[in-house]
């Protein structure tokens, strides 16, 4: 059952994102994210860093945690900078963790197509990994489309017998960019962000609710590569994925959990009823977001033992 304030917030957001509804618009190209100087809290000391010629928001604890490290992805399509938003979740991972967060701070444009993100992400985490972070432990978190290039990337890990993360935590992933998941029927009218209005009726607007992304540019939505739910993950490290049942790529979730179980992998899936995409990171005073941000921690914990 969803809580009060959830009912609530699920409202507002429904009649913000209306005129956006109505219209079939993209919200990550639509809707501008606040991205004010940042001040970390006491404590912490915040640095923008080039590292092996990718650039990084890193995070630090006064006494971090020098095991482990949390490779921070964003989201936000292809569009969405790192921002406001995500620098209140890198300072949850490294509150949560102890340990210094590392967020990728890729290039992002309404015109940038397939593999550009994909290749920038790749090169950033390998040259992490071959240089300050070498032979270290790292936890990687990322949300959306964020979820979606961890996956990519540790395929290419994989695949070039690269060391992978110790572990995955996957929030609302976007994984079939066909957009092929029953979740878009089933969820077409309950997505406060994405749904249709209630007099468009989803046959007449499948393809709207389907939408394909212009990211995607000549790539074939299938290519595991693009589009992970269309991979197999085998080797892959334990992983939660965390989403809201309300979403309509729901399915790219269920997916991703029964793939990762198919090929063996420790693989946690939690839904959230009611909830929306992203939740935890776009109202993290919910009760619903506040119980999603423990499970973080405790799955993070436990990885860190």
């Amino acid at each position: 059952m969803m809580s009060f304030g959830a009912k609530i917030t699920s409202w507002i957001i429904r009649l913000y994102t209306y005129k956006y509804r109505k219209n079939h618009l993209s919200l990550s190209r639509s809707v501008k994210f606040k991205n004010k100087k940042y001040n970390p809290p006491k404590g912490y000391r915040f640095e923008i860093k080039e590292i092996g010629g990718s650039k990084f928001e890193i995070l630090s604890p006064n006494k971090p945690n020098e095991n482990y490290s949390i490779v921070h992805f964003h989201g936000g399509g292809s569009t969405q900078k790192m921002n406001s938003m995500y620098r209140k979740v890198a300072e949850k991972l490294s509150k949560l963790s102890n340990a210094r967060v590392y967020s990728i701070d890729y290039k992002t444009g309404e015109n940038l197509v397939y593999p550009s993100v994909h290749n920038e992400c790749y090169t950033a985490y390998v040259d992490l990994i071959s240089t300050i972070l070498k032979d270290k432990k790292i936890i990687a978190v990322g949300d959306s489309f964020g979820a979606n290039i961890i996956l990519s990337t540790c395929l290419r890990l994989r695949d070039n017998n690269l060391p992978l993360p110790e572990a995955i935590v996957s929030v609302s992933c976007c994984i079939d960019l066909a957009a092929t998941g029953s979740s878009y029927e089933k969820n077409c009218y309950r997505d406060p962000l994405y749904a249709l209005p209630k007099n468009q009726i989803f046959k007449e607007h499948e393809k709207d609710i389907r939408r394909t992304i212009k990211y995607i540019g000549d790539t074939s939505p299938y290519d595991k590569y693009l589009s992970p739910a269309y991979a197999e993950f085998d080797n892959f490290p334990p992983m939660l994925i965390q989403c809201g049942d309300a979403e309509t790529s729901e399915s790219d979730n269920d997916v991703l959990y029964e793939k990762a179980l198919q090929c063996g992998i420790n693989a946690k899936m939690t839904k959230y009823y009611g909830m929306w995409h992203d939740f935890q990171y776009l109202t993290p005073f919910l009760k619903e977001s506040k119980q999603a941000w423990q499970e973080i921690s405790d799955f993070i914990h436990s990885i860190m033992q």
